[in-house]
């Protein structure tokens, strides 16, 4: 009686699985983050442009009419910029596989972010300035519209992020992302406390 044997000998060996690709939304991130600073760049460069033509033409800058509610931008700045705490403190979570912190931390991530829009919808409508009745009402609009819709993103990534941390998706091995909703978090909040001191602070003031 005969035994079969595996001879191996003629056998092609299976290929080894391709190595998976990593950090693929990190850099993806880092990519929008740079096209980003860029857009906000260029919208800000064109506000302090416009100002100092008008500053050497002897002409008012901000419009004679308009009224900085400074308290309110100051509050509102201030609740996007403790946003990037939580948004941190939600990698933090998912890293410690802390499920009910990382709840936590992405729901109120994306509540300040919208709290943040309703706050500049508030003081858009106290400064009653009309895109395109001067240059610094255009010049204004155009900056702070522009981070805003920044700000939209970044919460509409928050938010997938936020369904995918309740459904368990995440773990300390696989956070990447979270990391890039992060990166483009603290850019939009970064941001935002650049056009605050060069639109807000320098114009009339914290008070």
């Amino acid at each position: 009686m005969s035994i079969a044997t595996y001879d191996p000998i003629g056998v092609e060996p299976a290929p080894a699985p391709a190595p998976g690709r990593r950090n693929v939304m990190l850099v993806g991130a880092l990519v929008a983050t740079a096209a980003g600073a860029v857009l906000i760049g260029a919208v800000l460069g064109g506000y302090l442009s416009a100002r100092d033509v008008a500053q050497a033409r002897n002409q008012p800058w901000p419009a004679d009419d308009a009224e900085l509610p400074n308290v309110a931008l100051f509050v509102t700045y201030i609740g996007l910029a403790l946003s990037a705490f939580f948004a941190q403190w939600a990698h933090a979570a998912i890293k410690m596989d802390d499920r009910r912190q990382a709840y936590m931390a992405t729901s109120f991530t994306v509540v300040l972010g919208l709290l943040f829009l309703n706050g500049m919808s508030y003081c858009w409508n106290q400064l009653g300035q009309v895109a395109g009745a001067s240059p610094y009402a255009t010049h204004m609009y155009a900056v702070t519209v522009t981070h805003a819709l920044v700000v939209v993103a970044a919460i509409a990534l928050w938010v997938v992020v936020a369904f995918r941390v309740f459904g368990g998706q995440f773990s300390p091995r696989n956070s990447e992302p979270v990391v890039a909703a992060v990166v483009i978090w603290h850019f939009a909040v970064a941001s935002g406390l650049v056009i605050w001191w060069a639109l807000w602070f320098v114009e009339g003031g914290p008070g």
